[in-house]
């Protein structure tokens, strides 16, 4: 019993040595190529010229649309494929819009408020040069709410237009104003609305309304309807 149980360790012994001494040998064999390629590639430096001495001697022959790249221990002659040039591009023109036709300063008028604020507020347009001045309907004097309209309209806009918004007068004109708005947007589409919307154009800039609803096919604008406008108007060419 004790024979074989020695005889066991031995050959176990045996065999543990003899992968102990392949494992060695393989691994010295793997050193020993790597170190061979790493020899390889530092001569292969040594043999290959740096930057500097690639610019500075290319072959006198060198020929423009062509480049050169250094192999082994020569120059190679290597085709550069020609890259079409974009054409230059223009800056695109961008138009500019038309200036806002309201150039000057809100002015007051008084006494004319007293007696005729829808004359008072086209008054203002056409002093100060805004679209809207051709546009207001020439409402009668007799026309309390169209009056009253501009009159509110008038003073709101003047008051916020200076900066003083804590004055008594605009915040009786900014309640009655803000009143009859909301009840002429209740209104029937038609002449009376249209008309009477009119007079809020004051405080548009030119191009935020266009007079007219559509052309004709005879060349003419439709206007809106209106009580104090023709319905239509020929456009010029």
């Amino acid at each position: 019993m004790n024979n074989k149980l020695y005889w066991g360790l031995l050959a176990l012994i045996i065999l543990l040595s003899t992968a102990f001494l392949f494992i060695m040998l393989h691994d010295r064999a793997e050193i020993r190529k790597l170190e061979e390629e790493l020899a390889d590639v530092k001569e292969q430096e040594q043999h290959q010229p740096q930057q500097a001495d690639v610019d500075n001697k290319l072959p006198r022959d060198a020929r423009a649309g062509h480049k050169w790249e250094w192999h082994g221990d020569r120059w190679h002659e290597m085709p550069v494929e020609q890259i079409p040039q974009k054409p230059t591009e223009q800056p695109v023109q961008m138009k500019q819009p038309a200036a806002p036709k309201h150039t000057g300063p809100l002015t007051y008028h008084e006494e004319l408020l007293k007696t005729n604020p829808v004359k008072a507020l086209r008054l203002q347009a056409e002093e100060r040069g805004h679209w809207s001045a051709e546009h207001i309907p020439p409402f009668p004097p007799d026309d309390t709410e169209a009056q009253e309209f501009a009159r509110n309209h008038y003073l709101t806009h003047y008051y916020e237009s200076i900066g003083d918004e804590s004055n008594p007068i605009y915040g009786r004109a900014a309640r009655g104003y803000l009143s009859q708005m909301n009840a002429i947007s209740k209104y029937q589409s038609g002449a009376r609305k249209m008309d009477l919307m009119r007079i809020t154009w004051t405080r548009l800039d030119a191009g935020k309304v266009i007079p007219y609803g559509g052309m004709t096919r005879f060349g003419r604008a439709r206007m809106f309807p209106s009580d104090y406008f023709p319905d239509f108007i020929d456009v010029p060419k």
